[in-house]
């Protein structure tokens, strides 16, 4: 199975998902996008804001325009996460920033910091990790922040940022509506490398009814996603939002 057992509540669509409801969900082919790390500068997420197809932005906490572009982004139709920071194999030499969840921190801790982040970002629909190579691999730190999305109705996206994860896992033994992260767009941002990397995203839709792709807001990004939308209309895969996705996607598959 590759989302929770339990439905996510359904809420109104994303007005620029052009596909809410499939009318045969168990024959579509489907992808979603999600653009990571939005928070620091307005110039770079404005191109994902505004673009007219449904990517979700996911949204680090506490940077300098974190709120207003998560507000923004919400005016406009778009499904909005919070982007959770989590420690890293390599912390401290490589940070997470502010907001982080640490194996250091105890239960109270880490809902202190996530009930905080979630109360200055209150439109979310979900969380996926930012970093967390370490945390993802805890049982201990990822019950405790997959009890709290629970609590919260959010859903879960693991962003599997190393192979020793068990978040999603432990996020469908929770029932909580879950998906993984499928293929990373956009670590080379040559054209080329992009384009390769929504091919391969693409295929895996086909191969497995659905697949979702993280990238980042950068202008290659943005660039290369409009050439997706050609792809995905000549290969007859629906392009859906992320929440649609999760909310309405077979759970039999």
């Amino acid at each position: 199975m590759w989302f929770g057992k339990t439905p996510v509540k359904p809420r109104k669509p994303p007005a620029v998902d052009r596909v809410t409801i499939p009318v045969s969900p168990l024959e579509m082919k489907a992808v979603a996008i999600i653009i990571d790390d939005v928070g620091h500068s307005h110039p770079a997420a404005r191109p994902f804001i505004e673009m007219d197809h449904p990517v979700a932005l996911s949204i680090l906490p506490d940077r300098p325009f974190s709120s207003e572009l998560a507000f923004e982004a919400e005016r406009r139709g778009k499904t909005v996460l919070l982007h959770l920071p989590m420690e890293p194999e390599d912390y401290p030499r490589v940070d997470p920033g502010p907001g982080a969840i640490l194996l250091t921190q105890n239960a109270d801790e880490i809902r202190e910091i996530i009930g905080r982040e979630i109360a200055s970002l209150p439109m979310i629909a979900g969380i996926n990790n930012h970093m967390g190579s370490k945390a993802t691999a805890d049982a201990r730190v990822m019950e405790t922040v997959l009890t709290i999305i629970a609590e919260r109705g959010l859903f879960f996206v693991d962003s599997r940022t190393t192979p020793e994860t068990i978040a999603l896992d432990l996020a469908r033994q929770l029932d909580i509506p879950s998906a993984r992260r499928d293929v990373f767009l956009d670590n080379d941002l040559r054209p080329s490398a992009i384009d390769a990397r929504i091919d391969e995203l693409l295929d895996l839709a086909e191969k497995n009814g659905r697949a979702i792709g993280i990238g980042h807001a950068n202008v290659e990004t943005a660039r290369a996603l409009e050439r997706m939308a050609v792809k995905v209309r000549e290969r007859r895969i629906q392009w859906i939002s992320l929440e649609s996705l999760i909310a309405y996607a077979d759970p039999g598959n």
